[in-house]
């Protein structure tokens, strides 16, 4: 019993980490985005996926931290697995190619609406 108990904490250790370096690499893959393209990246339905995967990973791991529950993962860690396995599998490389914005987004309104929007979702 010690030693499944044991490996369960280990378990919990390796999927806060894997979290935390996911969290991490999306944001790198944002920022990154955001320099090359020239433009918040939120324009088309990858990118807006992945900033919603990559906000539902930042409030897992801040309530984590605070609250000690680990029932959030339970449920938080398979949404955005889902989210992120849609955005990167299902979608054509078109659908991920970033593309320059239509003059009718071209404002900084989009940046605040739809991050927003996405920080509402998540």
């Amino acid at each position: 019993v010690y030693h499944f108990l044991e490996k369960k904490k280990n378990l919990v250790q390796i999927g806060k980490l894997s979290a935390l370096i996911a969290n991490g690499l999306l944001f790198f893959i944002l920022g990154s985005r955001w320099i090359v393209a020239g433009y918040f990246p939120l324009s088309n339905l990858y990118e807006s996926l992945l900033f919603l995967t990559w906000t539902i990973l930042t409030i897992y791991l801040y309530l984590e931290y605070k609250t000690k529950s680990k029932l959030l993962g339970a449920v938080l860690l398979p949404i955005a697995l889902l989210i992120n396995g849609f955005a990167n599998l299902t979608l054509s490389a078109d659908m991920q190619k970033a593309s320059p914005l239509v003059p009718a987004l071209q404002s900084n309104w989009l940046m605040m609406h739809v991050s927003m929007m996405m920080l509402s979702y998540a």
